[in-house]
């Protein structure tokens, strides 16, 4: 699965809520795949080797694949998330959730590049059935729809947030505008009002 789809598909499950830390969701959903980027920008910027050999050979070397592997291990992820309970921090919480998540849709959606989830107990690739970059694949359209779940779900929030303030605003200067304002009541408007007229006829009284 894609990078970008990873962070759609992360906040939808375990970021929707108001309040809940979606940096830090968000985060744990790409973090994984940054030691991709910069293996490539590493090889191909500062190498200069060819994206075929990057892919076909460099990707497959001992060392990187040992990195990639660390960087996917739902043991490390689950021990990094007991950690978090064990404290009672909810945001440290998620972050794992969402680092955990990343490795278990990855596990079905890479074939010839898969990881070794469960590294360093089994350093075994564990390919999985679906392909999300072979030509002829469709899997993207799924992806695609995860992404465009999420900025639905963003624009409408906005959207209720900015209605739901409207309201509220209206609602306020509605209390404030109304005799007697929000705490001192119609009666205190009422008197104020009496005050104003009994002073006016004060004032055109002969003297």
């Amino acid at each position: 699965m894609n990078t970008p789809t990873h962070a759609a598909l992360n906040f939808l499950l375990l970021g929707r809520k108001r309040g809940t830390p979606r940096g830090w969701i968000v985060l744990g959903a790409v973090l994984p795949d940054l030691p991709m980027f910069a293996f490539f920008f590493y090889e191909s910027q500062l190498r200069h080797e060819s994206i075929e050999r990057i892919f076909r050979e460099i990707y497959f070397q001992p060392a990187w694949q040992t990195l990639f592997d660390a960087f996917h291990s739902i043991p490390l992820f689950v021990v990094l998330l007991g950690w978090f309970v064990w404290r009672k921090n909810r945001t440290g919480q998620l972050f794992a959730a969402s680092l955990a998540l990343h490795s278990l849709v990855d596990w079905p959606t890479h074939l010839e590049d898969a990881h070794a989830y469960f590294w360093p107990i089994w350093r075994t690739p564990l390919p999985g059935f679906v392909s999300y970059w072979r030509p002829g694949s469709k899997f993207w359209l799924f992806e695609l729809f995860i992404c465009g779940s999420a900025v639905v779900w963003i624009l409408c929030e906005k959207a209720l947030s900015r209605e739901r303030s409207t309201m509220i605003g209206s609602r306020d200067a509605a209390e404030f505008v109304s005799a007697g304002g929000r705490t001192g009541g119609r009666a205190a408007g009422v008197r104020a009002s009496r005050a104003g007229r009994r002073f006016a006829s004060l004032r055109r009284l002969p003297r």
